[in-house]
């Protein structure tokens, strides 16, 4: 019997230690992954990426825990916290956030290929579709004075001249600075000889 546990013994002092795998995964692919080391990040290399976390705990990791981090440009960066330790698998798997900037970016784009819609259907004298789809987009940005601009110079191109009035004057409320407006109003308001203090 004693000689059965001597060379389990043996047997599992001479096999190599389970050394853990690491995998980390992001959404969208391609972040670039950095491991904090004494203060300062040392690049890894990007998403996906897969290696041998007793590698990586002992080429890198001095203390108790350590962090890690992904960044990818346009994306707020996703950092975690990890205890150390190398004889589990690791899979990270990241969503990454979009920078708010660039979802503003690409909000401001839709909407401006949308005015830009809007500008064409008023050129081409379809003041019906151009006001409804301006009063889509008045709901979405109800602070915006282009919006009312625009369905001012659709009602004055249809010679609806009270109601371009009325929408010059809601485009020149919500901006002051909005010369285009304020000269279409006070030009409106002598042709129908109406109060320019009336709102």
């Amino acid at each position: 019997m004693k000689k059965f546990l001597f060379i389990l013994a043996i047997i599992q002092i001479s096999l190599p230690a389970l050394a853990g795998k690491l995998t980390i995964k992001s959404q969208p692919v391609g972040a670039e992954i950095f491991i904090n080391v004494g203060g300062r990040p040392v690049r890894l290399g990007v998403t996906p990426y897969e290696s041998d976390l007793s590698e990586v705990i002992r080429t890198y990791v001095k203390s108790n825990s350590f962090m890690m981090e992904m960044k990818k440009a346009g994306h707020l960066p996703f950092r975690i916290l990890l205890a150390k330790t190398e004889d589990v698998d690791l899979e990270l798997s990241a969503n990454l956030e979009l920078d708010p900037a660039v979802s503003n970016h690409k909000e401001h784009d839709l909407l401006m290929n949308e005015l830009f819609d809007v500008q064409k259907m008023i050129r081409g004298r379809n003041f019906r579709d151009a006001l409804g789809k301006l009063d889509e987009l008045e709901k979405k940005h109800p602070t915006l004075s282009i919006i009312p601009e625009l369905k001012a110079t659709s009602y004055y191109m249809n010679k609806e001249v009270e109601n371009a009035l009325s929408y010059y004057r809601k485009a020149f409320a919500l901006n002051p600075d909005n010369v285009d407006a304020y000269r279409m109003k006070v030009y409106l308001e002598k042709k129908l000889g109406v109060d320019s203090e009336v709102k």
